[in-house]
């Protein structure tokens, strides 16, 4: 069966590829948005609760469709730029003051320190704006609100076509009270200083009332850069302070390829909310005003939906959002979250650095549970904390820290250094100690725990090296020790996790890129001993990932992409399994109106502990790292039309079959027999 839909696969593209003899040049853009965006998540866990990828995928994409203004940006927008850190922002700042504006974006290869690669990464996300936008501002004049004022109305449906158990099943008994499309609509309008958004939302078995009656809303209505006043958001928000040891909301890059420029933050401070993850932001009101000397403030008041412990107590507030049976809907707002605090910042000619600290109170007291891994997190009604950070640019070196401390006590620390060690070599090191009773609930700083600021020591290495135009080689290591239980340990563990990866372009029409990972971390397992007794066991899970992708652009119109990777996972029993992968993507680009994407992926695995990920293209602000595990084949494609100047239609459809399974998933969302099938629309008006 492999081989025969493989040779579909070809044999479509010895037929499509003559139809597009007159295309156009692809959008290279997207090409680098799409790789920034691969970076960014291919090491998330798509089941990890605590990460938010769909706020890192929606601020790429809303970042490449609002460009940052390198002649008016300061520092600090500018650092929102992926790629930039503090030492090539200020670099681009220095530049522009003591020269002549940037013509074009293509100038920035003049500041000391950017090279070729570098610029190039960043084009998706900078423009030097139009002779206007150079002029004096005046607050009087409506075009200071209004310029480049733009809308965009996104109306997205996707469903499983398969019938699931919740479906069937009568909602008194545990079903579903609602239908199986996810639905998702937004309505936003943005100018040079405004930012008005109507985020709205139902999830697949969510029932929906009315226009007014979807189970998740977001709104905000914001000023931004308006002189002093540097944000004021009402309604949603986010808040990202420091390198996220106390405050940052909306989901953060960790470990990647990336294996310098994404462990020091780059602070976003407030920022308007229209993500549809509904327990990473803020309601209520929140600003930052002042330029060197900066002042924030911000006040929430939310309902959140937790699950009850007894007649008094709850656990700490959930990330799913899901309300969609009877039982879950019993629970939606039934718990009161306000959260009041502030920051002040002082940016100097090399450095920053700042104190932050909020309070936060619940309306029921938070059990966190008799567990051993649970006897340090948060419990009782308020959480106080506070934190002070700093930057230092030295010649060469960028050296940045964060110290946090939170009720009951806890403390967490880290300390890095971003070194430049010539023209083509760069380097980072972090130490991290998060002390097991720091209390970090909104925090998001660099750690191997995804979403988890607490519980956790370690030491971080990163290295970047150029050889040549035609070789980059990047590595990290990472040792880490957790002082407390975590979940399904009773005792303290150690792990560690290295990565190296070569990117070779030996022609520009060629692109290969090589990785391997070790990743290993301790877990208990149970056992007998002499006497026949279960005994808990110390051991270490591990994890082997060799991959090789390539990528071939031959024309403007066609691009296509292979991977073949290998897992090799073994159990803390010493137990091992494996899994491959192979896919063929195919890009397809007859027009500049017209873009299509397909893939066909293969994969056979032991069992879940060797399963494989794979990226996807998807519609527009939608996140697909799909996680696949057993054997079978997986098929995608994906269809880009501009049918006008102002709508873009999107289209997705896909299908897993599993040779191993007669059923897929459990519970409501079992599946009765091997096929999983996807369909998903979407269109966008841009105003």
């Amino acid at each position: 069966m492999p081989i025969k839909h493989f040779s579909l696969l070809v044999l479509s593209v010895v037929l499509l590829v003559p139809l597009c003899l007159a295309a156009r040049q692809a959008d290279s853009v997207m090409v680098n948005l799409e790789r920034d965006l691969e970076k960014a998540v291919e090491n998330l866990e798509p089941d990890d609760p605590d990460s938010d990828p769909e706020y890192i995928l929606t601020y790429l994409q809303e970042l490449a469709a609002n460009p940052v203004n390198i002649n008016r940006a300061d520092l600090d927008e500018l650092l929102l730029i992926p790629g930039l850190n503090f030492r090539l922002a200020s670099a681009i700042v220095t530049y522009r003051l003591e020269n002549a504006p940037f013509e074009s974006a293509a100038d920035l290869i003049r500041v000391p320190g950017l090279g070729k690669a570098t610029v190039k990464s960043l084009h998706p996300y900078i423009t030097a704006g139009s002779r206007q936008e150079q002029a004096r501002d005046l607050y009087l004049n409506r075009k200071y609100w209004l310029n480049n004022l733009r809308g965009e109305m996104i109306s997205r449906y996707r469903s499983i076509l398969q019938k699931q158990d919740g479906y069937i099943r009568p909602d008194s008994l545990g079903g579903f009270r609602g239908g199986p499309v996810h639905y998702y609509q937004r309505f936003k309008f943005t100018s040079s200083k405004l930012s008005l958004n109507i985020t709205q939302e139902k999830d697949p078995g969510e029932a929906v009332t009315g226009i007014g009656g979807f189970d998740y809303s977001s709104w905000h209505i914001a000023v931004q850069q308006a002189g002093q006043l540097q944000s004021l958001v009402i309604g949603d928000y986010s808040l990202s302070f420091g390198q996220g040891l106390l405050l940052w909301t909306g989901g953060s890059f960790g470990k990647s390829r990336d294996v310098v420029k994404s462990v020091s933050r780059n602070e976003r401070g407030v920022r308007p909310y229209g993500s549809a993850a509904e327990a990473a932001g803020f309601r209520g009101v929140a600003f930052t005003y002042g330029n060197r000397l900066q002042i924030s403030g911000f006040y929430s008041n939310r309902k959140r939906t937790a699950s009850v412990r007894d007649s008094v107590h709850i656990r700490f507030p959930g990330a799913s959002g899901y309300h969609r049976t009877i039982s879950e809907l019993s629970r939606r707002h039934n718990l009161t979250q306000k959260t009041t605090g502030g920051r002040l910042r002082y940016r100097f000619r090399n450095g920053h650095a700042g104190i932050t600290g909020y309070t936060n109170h619940f309306s029921r007291p938070v059990d966190p549970g008799n567990l051993s891994y649970q006897q340090y997190r948060f419990s009782g009604h308020r959480l106080t904390g506070i934190s002070a950070d700093a930057g230092l640019l030295i010649r060469g070196s960028y050296l940045f820290t964060e110290g946090a401390f939170t009720s009951h006590g806890g403390k967490g620390l880290l300390i890095g250094l971003e070194q430049n060690l010539g023209p083509k070599t760069d380097a980072v090191v972090l130490f991290r100690r998060y002390e097991q009773d720091l209390q970090s609930i909104f925090g998001g700083a660099f750690g191997e725990q995804s979403g988890l600021t607490s519980n956790e020591y370690g030491f971080y290495s990163g290295l970047i090296h150029k050889i040549g135009s035609f070789l980059e080689l990047r590595a990290y290591g990472d040792i880490y020790h957790f002082p407390a239980p975590r979940f399904r340990t009773s005792r303290p563990t150690s792990g560690s996790d290295y990565m190296l990866h070569a990117d070779l372009v030996p022609h520009r029409k060629l692109f290969i890129s090589v990785l391997a990972r070790v990743k290993g971390r301790q877990s208990e397992y149970y056992a007998r001993d002499d006497y026949g007794r279960d005994v808990r066991i110390l051991g270490t899970a591990a994890r082997q990932i060799a991959r090789i992708q390539t990528e071939w652009t031959p024309t403007g119109f066609l691009r296509t992409r292979t991977r073949l990777e290998r897992v090799r996972a073994e159990t803390p029993e010493g137990v091992y399994s494996r899994g491959i992968l192979f896919f063929q993507d195919l890009r397809l680009v007859p027009d500049r109106r017209v873009k299509l994407d397909m893939r066909i992926t293969l994969f056979r695995t032991d069992d879940y502990q060797s399963r494989v990920y794979q990226f996807e293209n998807d519609l527009l602000y939608v996140m697909s790292n799909t996680m696949l595990y057993g054997r079978g084949v997986r098929y995608y494609a994906l269809l880009n039309l501009r049918t006008f100047s102002m709508l873009d239609i999107y289209a997705k459809v896909s299908t897993t079959v599993y040779s191993d399974r007669s059923e897929i998933s459990s519970g409501n969302l079992r599946i009765s027999g091997n096929r999983r099938s996807d369909a998903g629309i979407q269109v966008r008006l841009r105003l």
